[in-house]
């Protein structure tokens, strides 16, 4: 779907909104995308942005869960969503999303980290050192991050 030109204007003035902070002019902006128009991608988007720098953790997965519908083959859309659904649900929840997206992006660094991350946190170290050493041979700049993620603290 093709954008009309002032919707194009709101989604620049809204994403403009978002790196400076301002969530309520970002949000007012998104507000007035018409309805025919709401449901295209880059507004869904832009709307997952929002809602994850509110920290609206539901809206923000439900969002993210249409992404990943959409647009399988990104990697992120599969990141965001489980990190949402971490927060806003459970760690089980985030890390069954990781394990979707995973069959997808087998060579994507950031989810063999992320899933890592939550089995560490759910005390299955064996697993969590595996999924590591994968996100660092894939990325060895995690082997930097992986020294002072919080999550992973159970494995040093």
């Amino acid at each position: 779907m093709k954008l009309s030109p002032a919707t194009v204007r709101r989604l620049s003035y809204a994403e403009g909104y978002l790196l400076l902070g301002m969530q309520a002019q970002a949000a007012e902006e998104l507000a007035g995308v018409p309805t025919a128009e709401a449901e295209a991608l880059p507004v869904v988007k832009l709307r997952l942005e929002l809602e994850l720098a509110r920290a609206a953790w539901l809206p923000a997965a439900e969002l993210a869960a249409r992404l990943c519908e959409c647009e399988p083959q990104e990697a992120g859309h599969w990141i965001q969503r489980a990190y949402a659904t971490r927060r806003g649900e459970s760690l089980a929840a985030a890390r069954e999303i990781l394990w979707r997206g995973l069959t997808l992006h087998p060579r994507e660094a950031t989810i063999h980290f992320n899933l890592a991350c939550y089995e560490a946190q759910l005390g299955h170290l064996d697993i969590a050192r595996a999924y590591l050493t994968g996100a660092v041979r894939l990325d060895p700049d995690f082997a930097e991050l992986a020294k002072t993620d919080p999550d992973l603290a159970p494995l040093r």
